[in-house]
């Protein structure tokens, strides 16, 4: 049996998760509940948070409105400064920065990875790359 939540005296039945369109962006992991009620612009529905244990467990969702290309990533590194190397290879594309931190992009999945030594180039190419994101 579904968890049921209670949301002002009501009790509300859960929302499946499914694949939605959100402007361009498709979103497949969807945790809230519908509350009842529609947005009067443009009859949407309002949606609330679940509230409990599990529902805080989950792992963020990262969402860009395009594909993150490593050449792009190697430009931004470079403005700032630092030496970025591009090599595409059996299976993943890899960007080397500053010979230390490593910025792997899988060819079937689009999983992007950023391994290295924790340091300040570290961090810096860490937020290059979640700026390309907006994280929900």
């Amino acid at each position: 049996e579904k968890d049921k939540i209670v949301l002002a005296g009501k009790e509300i039945e859960p929302v499946e998760p499914r694949e939605e369109k959100i402007g361009d962006c498709s979103v497949s992991l969807v945790d809230f509940v519908a509350t009842g009620k529609k947005w009067a612009v443009d009859g949407s529905l309002v949606l609330a948070p679940r509230f409990s244990q599990r529902s805080l467990k989950q792992p963020s969702l990262m969402l860009s409105t395009r594909e993150v290309l490593l050449t792009d990533l190697r430009a931004e590194v470079a403005a700032l400064g630092m030496k970025a190397e591009y090599s595409a290879l059996s299976g993943y594309s890899q960007l080397t920065v500053n010979g230390k931190i490593f910025v792997r992009k899988d060819n079937v999945t689009g999983k992007i990875d950023v391994e290295g030594p924790l340091c300040e180039d570290f961090y810096l190419v860490r937020s290059v790359v979640c700026d390309q994101y907006v994280t929900l």
